[in-house]
């Protein structure tokens, strides 16, 4: 990732706390960028709805004043306080009813480094919806987005690139490369261990050989995958300790790395791809948005 000069920070006015503001505060200690905060929330009292027919016109404009009062308050403290640190901070306000839309135009005219936004745990129901605010940005975002969870860094942590060496896009490869040298940058810039890892799950005709042929198909398969994971990382610094090869389900083998690794970051990378395959890597996607354990950051490619 390039160097960062600006920074816009999403922030959440519906939490008690919101670890979006220790991140970027984290951030800047190790990097001078001017920040921008954001806030978008619909505000009903603006629709014309039955709800308020017969309600006095004063009294509703007052109380839409309010609203947006509360939370220009919220953004003009924070301005405050990173502008008495010593930093160029800024704030925008909107009241637009789609929040990633919101986000994405905001981006647009900013046009920021990095962005940051709080992530929680979604519902069921909250998956289901393709208009998932989460899910829209990283298929969306032009800019590299990190997704903050709440909770706080391990002092020992480390940066961790999951990448794909055997997908059959070029592109992918390029994006694997960029995806290694920002876990390397980032873990640098917060004196972390970067990591790498690759997971593989045996095709159908692995799946189900017959006794004779279980080893020898298994150890090919493993060798070549092996092969190709050295070969991406022929031109990178990553020690091999911290060089991870698994066999077997992506997320539960991901999320397990995460934790014995004290991952306080994945690097992940979103390409365009095909209806199907946005279908079966959408839903792998927002799985691991789910349970990962710590930031993720989506990478795009250049």
């Amino acid at each position: 990732m390039a160097t960062i000069d600006s920074i816009l920070v999403v922030v959440d006015p519906t939490v008690e706390h919101d670890f979006v503001i220790d991140r970027v505060k984290g951030i800047l200690d190790h990097n001078k960028a001017s920040v921008r905060f954001f806030i978008n929330t619909s505000n009903t009292l603006t629709q014309h709805s039955y709800a308020y027919e017969g309600m006095d016109g004063h009294f509703l404009e007052k109380q839409r004043q309010l609203f947006v009062e509360h939370y220009r308050k919220i953004l003009h403290d924070l301005v405050e306080e990173f502008s008495a640190m010593g930093i160029s901070a800024t704030s925008a306000f909107t009241e637009e009813h789609n929040l990633a839309e919101a986000i994405l135009a905001e981006v647009k005219e900013y046009e920021p480094d990095l962005i940051l936004k709080s992530t929680h745990h979604h519902s069921v129901l909250r998956k289901s919806l393709i208009t998932n605010t989460d899910w829209r940005l990283i298929r969306k975002c032009p800019k590299p987005l990190l997704l903050v969870k709440p909770r706080n860094w391990f002092n020992d942590g480390s940066v961790v690139a999951s990448v794909d060496p055997l997908h059959a896009k070029a592109a992918q490869t390029k994006l694997d490369h960029l995806l290694i040298e920002t876990a390397e940058s980032v873990a640098k810039a917060f004196e972390q261990t970067p990591r790498v890892f690759h997971c593989y799950f045996p095709f159908v005709g692995t799946m189900f050989p017959t006794a004779s042929e279980t080893s020898v198909q298994m150890q090919e398969l493993k060798e070549r995958h092996e092969t190709k994971l050295k070969e991406l990382l022929a031109s990178h610094s990553i020690a091999p300790e911290n060089v991870e090869l698994v066999r077997g389900d992506l997320v539960p083998s991901l999320i397990h790395f995460l934790e014995k690794s004290n991952a306080n970051i994945l690097v992940i990378g979103a390409l365009s791809r095909n209806i199907l395959e946005r279908a079966i890597v959408g839903n792998t996607a927002e799985k691991i948005l789910d349970d990962c354990p710590c930031d993720v950051l989506i990478i795009k490619p250049r």
